[in-house]
């Protein structure tokens, strides 16, 4: 955590057609969370004044200097002599979109904007500039929010999307993106700018191979084998999927079916991955969300490449402090 005393933190107010209404200088706290292909939190205390009763608004845009995501209100509890607004980053009105869309091995990007594109328009939502992501998202997802289709996509080619706030032509601009290793960033207990190191290894919930069961009953049922399919020993982890519902369709061949099926599984086993944790404190001034940084630990016997997945700023009694949350370590040398 990098503590800032005196530093002075205006929040300002939007109604949802992005028109500014006003902007808060004093309250008890706040604390601001955006993460990197997730939804975050947002909490604001203030002292019961009439002036900021009629800001807080539900469905109200916030704004600080310190981030180009606007927060969007979703609750408002007054407390005695006490506001106390709840909310998230303004990627939460994806949550508010559905789609029957079914998507399979195709660019990870272009997925994602064509959802957004083809949603039901929301205010002041379009299209920022494409990044260009090559990745391309292998799986197979459908019928499910437009929050939960961004955020599978996102997550299996570890990408981050945003709804970036571009002030002056009063947008929410949707946009992928994927940065790459911070060339000047190192973080190592050699150089004594980290704090509370923690890591963990968890083999738990582990798969790596998935047995998909589709249409049929009896000996009659397809299956199919999906994912690391030559592991054996104790490196093959096996799960059983049941893809009923997964019905072949009218003129899909047996081995395109069954192709569908080794996808869906892929899908399942995303979400029963090998977990490898490093967490610890640093200067989050010097790295950006999404942001690759290079970690040395001669006392775990590793280096690392880890990605910053969220940033969180608070703010209470004039100080304010930034923290970082780390992404999943790509070791790249064992000792």
């Amino acid at each position: 955590m990098t503590p800032m005393w005196g530093y002075s933190m205006i929040c300002r107010v939007y109604d949802p057609q992005l028109n500014k209404l006003g902007q808060i200088e004093t309250f008890v706290s706040l604390v601001w969370t955006e993460k990197y292909n997730q939804l975050g939190t947002f909490q604001l205390e203030l002292s019961q004044q009439q002036e900021y009763s009629d800001l807080m608004g539900e469905d109200y845009y916030c704004e600080i200097d310190d981030s180009d995501t606007l927060m969007i209100i979703k609750s408002v509890q007054t407390k005695g002599n006490t506001i106390i607004v709840n909310g998230a980053p303004v990627t939460r009105i994806l949550r508010d979109r559905v789609s029957t869309a079914e998507l399979s091995n195709i660019n990870a990007e272009t997925a994602m904007r064509n959802l957004i594109q083809d949603m039901e328009p929301w205010p002041c939502v379009a299209l920022g500039a494409s990044c260009g992501l090559a990745d391309k998202f292998e799986a197979q997802t459908s019928d499910q929010t437009i929050e939960e289709y961004c955020e599978k996509i996102a997550q299996a080619v570890d990408a981050g999307f945003r709804l970036r706030f571009d002030k002056p032509n009063r947008k929410l601009l949707f946009e992928v993106y994927k940065p790459g290793e911070s060339q000047t960033v190192k973080f190592s207990t050699w150089f004594q700018n980290v704090g509370n190191l923690d890591y963990c290894v968890s083999t738990a919930s582990y798969k790596n191979v998935a047995i998909v069961a589709g249409a049929g009953t009896g000996d009659e049922r397809i299956t199919v084998y999906a994912g690391d399919t030559a592991a054996a020993g104790i490196d093959r982890r096996e799960m059983y999927v049941d893809a009923r519902q997964e019905q072949q369709k009218n003129n899909e061949s047996l081995e395109d079916y069954k192709a569908r099926l080794v996808e869906y599984g892929k899908g399942k086993l995303l979400e029963q991955l090998r977990l490898e944790t490093l967490d610890f404190d640093i200067d989050s001034d010097c790295v950006n969300l999404g942001d690759v940084v290079s970690c040395i630990f001669p006392e775990l016997g590793i280096n690392a490449k880890v990605r910053i997945m969220g940033k969180t700023i608070t703010a209470q009694n004039n100080v304010t402090q930034y923290s970082v949350e780390l992404g999943t370590p790509v070791i790249t040398k064992r000792y």
